[in-house]
């Protein structure tokens, strides 16, 4: 009789466990919408005041990408402006958003380790590209943006900065001499007082009265940006001297949420990343065709100095390189060391 009532007891359980199992509202299934339920993320941006160029604004297309790549997995909210320009990495670090993305040399002051772009050494953006796919390098960024608390999914980069737009034209390393540029950063300006000119730090909303004013006689920049801004029409000539040589953008995740995705996921985040940062390099190197096709249209007298100049600002700006070890931290020679098999200037940047 007890083991009768035993058996009653068991078989009752057993009906009812699996009754949670099968029945609708049962465990399995809400084990299941949970798993089938999306993670969202808030993507933060700020393109500043370069959003009328694609490779300063992707991110409805790589978001697109990443929904399709994991199945509508992983949806990102994208927010354009939610942090101001240069504080948007510090604000995934924080965990105050998911993803962000900022371009490097905006915060090259904080982290100059992760700004490559020495004057003169990428000859193209194709160049870039190759050396960051260099398994070597995707493992030194792997460690220093982890220690920030960051994971790098993609360097959403452009070519370089490499027009000095103004009333004449800039063909020799002589005709810097005493030429007021506006340009930012701390090595660019350094490369520019060593070829001569005098660099000046002026907000962007406030270049176009400079050059009327003649507070300065040139502004470096991009040629899509300075196009869409309008410096065509305030300048009659641009020449082009690569201060810049490229112009990365860190795609960057917070680390935490990144180490709380499935296995699959993480994957799948990162092939997206490598996938949109080849996407933009190409997609950067036909905006600066376009914009050639511009500046014919503009009737802008444009210099292309000869390789010999080039390679004398090359050999007056290897301080710059020191200078940049010196703030780089303990990975910079190692660094320059991948570099120097993909960058066209390193022969001469990087020879004692």
């Amino acid at each position: 009789m007890k083991r009768k009532k035993i058996c009653m007891i068991f078989g009752s359980f057993s009906i009812i466990l699996a009754l949670s199992f099968f029945l609708p509202g049962g465990y399995s299934e809400a084990q299941a919408q949970k798993a089938a339920q999306p993670i969202k993320w808030v993507f933060a941006t700020n393109p500043g005041p370069a959003a009328n160029t694609w490779s300063f604004y992707p991110y409805p297309r790589f978001q697109k990408l990443l929904e399709k790549n994991s199945g509508g997995r992983l949806i990102l909210d994208t927010k354009m402006g939610l942090f101001p320009v240069n504080e948007v990495v510090h604000a995934v670090i924080a965990g105050r958003a998911d993803m962000g993305w900022e371009r490097i040399p905006w915060v090259a002051g904080t982290f100059p380790q992760w700004d490559y772009a020495l004057p003169f050494f990428w000859d193209n953006i194709f160049e870039y590209e190759a050396f960051l796919n260099d398994p070597r390098l995707i493992a030194i960024e792997k460690k220093t943006y982890g220690e920030k608390g960051l994971v790098k999914i993609a360097d959403i980069a452009v070519e370089a900065l490499d027009g000095i737009w103004a009333k004449k034209a800039v063909a020799t390393i002589e005709d810097f001499k005493g030429f007021k540029i506006r340009t930012s950063g701390l090595i660019t300006t350094m490369a520019m007082k060593l070829v001569g000119a005098s660099p000046l730090t002026i907000p962007t909303a406030e270049i176009m009265e400079a050059l009327q004013r003649g507070t300065v006689d040139a502004i470096q920049t991009s040629r899509g940006w300075a196009l869409g801004f309008g410096l065509a029409d305030v300048c009659t000539h641009v020449s082009f001297w690569r201060f810049q040589s490229v112009f990365g953008g860190m795609l960057v995740v917070n680390k935490a949420k990144f180490d709380a995705l499935p296995a699959d996921l993480k994957k799948i985040l990162l092939a997206t990343g490598r996938e949109m940062q080849g996407q933009t390099a190409y997609g950067a190197k036909v905006e600066e065709l376009e914009a050639d096709v511009g500046l014919k249209v503009s009737k802008l007298k444009v210099t292309q100095p000869s390789q010999a100049e080039i390679n004398k600002a090359r050999e007056l700006v290897k301080p710059t390189v020191a200078k940049w070890l010196e703030i780089a931290g303990p990975h910079g020679k190692e660094i320059l060391g991948i570099a120097a098999k993909y960058a066209g200037g390193a022969k001469v940047l990087l020879k004692k």
